[in-house]
């Protein structure tokens, strides 16, 4: 299988891209503190998993734009009651943290709708 083909189906146990998997680990879920920390800290790169889809790389570029563009007001609390009426357009994100061999702070959002 082609890794650019594959597709998410239910939580991740692991994250790749189009040329295989990534030797990550995740660390734990984040809220909207937890990710504007890591922002301070230099560039995240974002990686959208959502059912039936390939993830989706955001280039860690475009990383400040798109936490404040889409992120910040679809992230739901960890271990909150979240509303899906609550949120805009009508889906959120979960974040979790992962670490990688090159340390680069990865961010997963994996979307709910």
């Amino acid at each position: 299988m082609r890794f650019d083909q594959r597709i998410v189906i239910h939580l991740l146990r692991e994250i790749w891209n189009d040329e295989g998997v990534l030797s990550t680990r995740e660390v734990r879920y984040l809220n909207g503190s937890d990710i504007g920390e890591l922002l301070r800290l230099g560039k995240v790169r974002f990686v959208i998993a959502d059912a039936g889809v390939p993830l989706k790389w955001i280039p860690a570029g475009e990383c400040y734009e798109f936490w404040k563009a889409e992120v910040k007001n679809h992230l739901a609390s960890p271990g909150a009651d979240n509303d899906m009426e609550a949120f805009a357009d009508g889906y959120f994100y979960f974040a979790s943290q992962w670490e990688s061999e090159q340390g680069e702070p990865i961010v997963l959002l994996a979307k709910y709708h």
